[in-house]
């Protein structure tokens, strides 16, 4: 980490937030992105040469955007002063403006919008760490890994160099995310406990319960059930009553208990959370694990509605795709249905290959070979081992709710994800 590395390769999406955006949203993101590489490209004796004064159609254009958008206000009015007067705003209000613009995407679940943002944001303002590790969290989270490994390893460097213990740990916890989702185990735990150490001695708890929680959910699909349990349960001990990610974390934990064959248990805790979870990507995947609780339980006609729920939003929901059509597979197993099974299972491997998640290809390949030894469910009954975790977690469900949680004073005020 001595090193700051440079950005990644160029890559330009402009054309790809046109496929997103059909519309004069789009158009003017899709000009305003290409102002801001010229910006930021060019010399700051060169700016001043850059744009002509906006014509009217122009003009018209941005007013239409910002009546489509108009939370987008503020930045469309800050990118179209750029062009009036570029000499005038500072790179850290420019990688603001960026940030807004990455929110709204990714919020409205806009993926390469997202991406060709946050990273232009993170070109405008080279030197900042938060806007690296934005774009780091936002390519990893469309599975382009090698570009999230160099945004992240800016965003450590120079949150180091700059003394930002803030964005020294949100670096470390999506460095080690990304990790977690390549299977890298030594990787993971060294970064999510770096980033849980910092945050504990410098932080908010919820931030090192985070780092837990995602050290959980790697090390249980990798086989590490105690060790994973052990994760879980500090990271509910640290995580604040009504924490936005303990719904999440519940599905994490649901899926912990799926891997154990605790299957009512499983089901009791995400049908819990799927009460409150409103994204729709998450709702999809956590409906396909529920499916899959049943069929380990024996409840065919449950999963077989949850299923059918799973697979409609899954037409219009794809972001979680792949890890959505694991647990549907899965499910096929554990109800001994091989045919269909290995069906489901072969077009998960293909959907991970295709879109690059490499730890679901893994697991689909593990499961394609349970399917041909035509191992089905081992079901667990009795046991307390998880009797009070469960409790805890569903009792901590019951009381949860955001619009009481409490923001931690400070620079760590916001609820940011790593």
């Amino acid at each position: 980490m001595g090193i700051i590395p440079p950005p990644p390769p160029e890559r330009r999406r402009e054309g790809e937030i046109l496929e997103e955006l059909p519309n004069t949203l789009g158009l003017v993101l899709w000009q305003e992105i290409r102002h801001l590489r010229d910006w930021a490209e060019s010399s700051h004796q060169l700016r001043p040469e850059l744009f002509r004064a906006p014509t009217l159609e122009v003009q018209a254009k941005r007013r239409e955007a910002r009546a489509v958008a108009a939370e987008l206000g503020r930045a469309l009015d800050l990118f179209a002063a750029l062009t009036a007067n570029p000499l005038a705003i500072a790179p850290g209000e420019v990688g603001s403006a960026c940030e807004e613009v990455v929110d709204w995407a990714v919020k409205h679940e806009h993926t390469q919008t997202a991406i060709a943002w946050a990273e232009t944001g993170a070109l405008a303002d080279p030197s900042s760490p938060r806007r690296a590790n934005i774009a780091g969290r936002v390519t990893r989270n469309a599975n382009e890994y090698e570009r999230a490994e160099v945004w992240f390893r800016r965003g450590i460097g120079f949150a180091r160099e700059q003394g930002d213990v803030v964005e020294e740990v949100w670096g470390h916890l999506g460095f080690g995310r990304l990790c977690q989702e390549l299977g890298w185990v030594k990787g993971a735990r060294k970064h999510l406990n770096r980033g849980s150490r910092l945050a504990w001695k410098a932080g908010p708890p919820s931030l090192a319960a985070s780092a837990q929680h995602d050290l959980a959910a790697m090390l249980m699909v990798r086989g590490h059930l105690a060790e994973a349990e052990q994760r879980a349960r500090r990271a509910l001990l640290w995580y604040p009553k009504n924490h936005e990610r303990l719904p999440f974390f519940a599905v994490d934990v649901g899926l912990m208990l799926v891997l154990g064959s605790r299957f009512a248990s499983a089901a009791r805790i995400v049908r819990t959370a799927l009460r409150l979870i409103e994204q729709p990507s998450v709702r999809t995947m956590a409906l396909a694990l529920t499916a899959r609780a049943f069929a380990g339980m024996g409840e065919q006609e449950e999963s077989a509605i949850m299923r059918h729920r799973s697979l409609r939003m899954l037409e219009k929901h794809r972001q979680m795709e792949p890890v959505t059509r694991w647990h549907l597979a899965d499910a096929r197993r554990l109800a001994g249905n091989w045919d269909a099974a290995e069906e489901e299972a072969e077009r998960t491997l293909a959907v991970a290959v295709e879109q690059n998640d490499r730890e679901i290809a893994r697991l689909a390949r593990i499961l394609l070979r349970l399917i041909a030894e035509r191992r089905g469910a081992a079901r667990k009954s009795g046991g307390t081992e998880y009797r009070d975790f469960v409790r805890l977690l569903a009792s901590r469900l019951a009381e949860w709710s955001p619009r009481r949680a409490r923001s931690y004073p400070g620079p760590w005020g916001e609820n940011r994800a790593a």
